[in-house]
């Protein structure tokens, strides 16, 4: 909640702050907007598609972990700079510091790597993406309404203490 603040806070006066030429304020918060708005997309069919992290896997095993909440979007060598290498979201969390340019570069050898262990690779189309994570949306946004049906509780206490 402080973060949302901050930033309805911050943005307005950057806003503020550009010069007043017709539309350019207009357009630098369209921009702004669609610039991060392709990213978030990325973001969530990488993570909302996948299963939620509830503990150590069995075995505690780190790749297992990397590889469960995380998934690779498949997309023509074209699409890359809409994805950003975001794509590759598995290599990603393997190398972290690695420059999302050369994740393409690491994934084959990243899924061999999981196929001699017998590790669940997950990967999936943009648009099978999309209805996952619609999908895990759906199950969350039903998951709170039992919560809130069977047991009266404060969601946004329940939200910011969350347990896993």
């Amino acid at each position: 909640m402080l973060g949302i603040l901050v930033f309805w806070t911050w943005f307005p006066i950057l806003v503020s702050c550009l010069p007043n030429w017709g539309r350019e304020r207009l357009m630098f918060v369209v921009a702004s907007f669609a610039v991060t708005g392709i990213q978030h997309v990325q973001f969530c069919l990488n993570h909302f598609s996948t299963s939620v992290y509830v503990g150590p896997p069995s075995g505690n095993n780190w790749f297992e972990k990397q590889t469960d909440g995380s998934l690779d979007i498949l997309s023509s060598s074209w699409m890359d700079w809409f994805h950003g290498g975001l794509q590759f979201q598995i290599e990603h969390h393997l190398f972290p510091r690695l420059p999302r340019c050369h994740l393409h570069k690491i994934s084959p050898f990243v899924k061999e790597l999981y196929k001699k262990h017998n590790l669940q690779y997950n990967t999936a189309s943009f648009w099978k993406a999309n209805a996952m994570a619609v999908g895990t949306l759906r199950s969350a946004a039903f998951q709170a309404r039992d919560v809130s049906n069977s047991v009266p509780r404060n969601l946004v206490w329940e939200a910011v203490n969350t347990h896993g």
